[in-house]
């Protein structure tokens, strides 16, 4: 594959990631849920002939009405053959209005994030996959769910959406936020994914795009509802988007606490501190801008300071019991001192997690490198028999430890 075509597929794979969401949005609003499984086919039949026809001087000027053009004739055409109709659909309207797209996918977001006789994590692994366009792999890796348990909760809920019209059910109430906790739930899983992504196809770890959709998404959702914890968790997206700049130099990972910060966007630490509000009841997003924007302000690093991080993390361990905090509360305890704890705590939560999950061995190894280095050697080499990106083979190899 010489440049150009690489370039082109680069192109493409980009596209994907940006439009897959606004496609199902706009075709699923006029055809229905009832047709969910024709919409992805036709989606991915789109993509898949722009992959065969966009030669490098052959992009269209216009990707997305491309795109949605292609998947709407592919959608009618299995529609008119699997109902023997030769019944003609009205034209609806193309991706000129960017806002509107977004408004699109935030309303069927909060559509499939409504739905009743379905479990909370079924709708965000459907609409990680079906609005952002993720790949199964990616999902399982934010999640902590097996790839299996996965098409099976996506079949499930296809079977609960297509047995309901959804299509008369979009004018959503805006007082009723019973869900909104799930749709910041999916805002905050999709941002994660692209703040560090194992996507192979893409030259960083770091996928912009998704991270600044993720953002966009939460501030309509936070003025179409006014929720407190929306702020906070649009506060925690900018301060992390303002450490972009400084995660990568030439093509290598830094750590964050080894980062230039004079490298890092003033304007989003700025926007971070605006958006961040106490709320009466603490949230999980509060508390994690919290951490992250004393992280970007401490003068020093001492013990004093990671046991006041620690307390942070304890108060997040009482509200959400996700093993990822969890490994993150390790990590502090050890740089505080307090190895012991950590290494009980890591004992614990070892069986919640996939076997051989990379940020726990970082951790793991980190902490046993004094103590055991026989023992952290081996989870070392596991780690780089095991992980694909060249960027992170080199961090491992330099550092041995963990970086958050």
């Amino acid at each position: 594959m010489n440049a150009n075509s690489t370039n082109t597929f680069s192109e493409i794979e980009i596209s994907y990631r940006k439009q897959y969401g606004k496609l199902f949005s706009s075709l699923l609003f006029q055809y229905g849920s009832g047709y969910i499984n024709q919409i992805e086919d036709a989606i991915q039949n789109a993509f898949y002939k722009s992959l065969k026809s966009w030669k490098p001087d052959k992009v269209p000027n216009n990707k997305e009405n491309w795109l949605f053009i292609v998947a709407r004739n592919d959608l009618i055409n299995q529609i008119k053959s699997e109902t023997k109709t030769i019944a003609t659909f009205p034209i609806i309207q193309t991706f000129d209005n960017d806002k509107l797209q977004e408004d699109l996918r935030l309303k069927t977001i909060l559509l499939f994030a409504s739905a009743k006789n379905i479990s909370s994590q079924t709708k965000v692994i459907f609409i990680l996959k079906n609005v952002f366009g993720l790949h199964i792999n990616e999902i399982s890796e934010c999640t902590l769910m097996s790839t299996d348990a996965i098409y099976k909760s996506i079949n499930r809920a296809k079977k609960v959406f297509k047995s309901n019209d959804f299509k008369k059910q979009f004018e959503l109430k805006t007082e009723d936020i019973s869900y909104i906790n799930i749709v910041e739930e999916i805002l905050y899983a999709v941002f994660n994914i692209g703040f560090d992504s194992f996507n192979e196809k893409i030259n960083s770890i770091i996928n912009d795009d998704i991270c600044l959709e993720a953002l966009a998404l939460a501030k309509l959702l936070s003025q179409k509802f006014k929720n407190n914890s929306t702020k906070n968790l649009i506060a925690l997206f900018c301060f992390h988007i303002a450490r972009v700049p400084a995660k990568l130099a030439n093509n290598k990972l830094i750590q964050f606490h080894k980062q230039k910060t004079v490298k890092w966007n003033i304007e989003f630490i700025k926007l971070g501190f605006h958006y961040m509000e106490k709320p009466q009841k603490l949230n999980r997003y509060y508390i994690e801008a919290i951490i992250t924007s004393k992280h970007m302000t401490v003068q020093k690093m001492d013990l004093i300071y990671w046991n006041q991080i620690i307390e942070l993390y304890q108060l997040l361990k009482n509200i959400t019991d996700s093993p990822i905090i969890k490994i993150n509360l390790c990590y502090c305890l050890h740089q505080a001192k307090r190895t012991s704890e950590a290494i009980q705590i890591l004992e614990d939560i070892e069986k919640q997690l996939p076997k051989g999950h990379l940020y726990f061995s970082l951790v793991k190894a980190d902490i046993l490198k004094e103590k055991n280095t026989i023992e952290s050697g081996k989870i070392i080499n596991r780690m780089l028999n095991s992980v694909s990106q060249e960027i992170r083979k080199d961090h491992i190899t330099e550092n041995m430890m963990y970086n958050f």
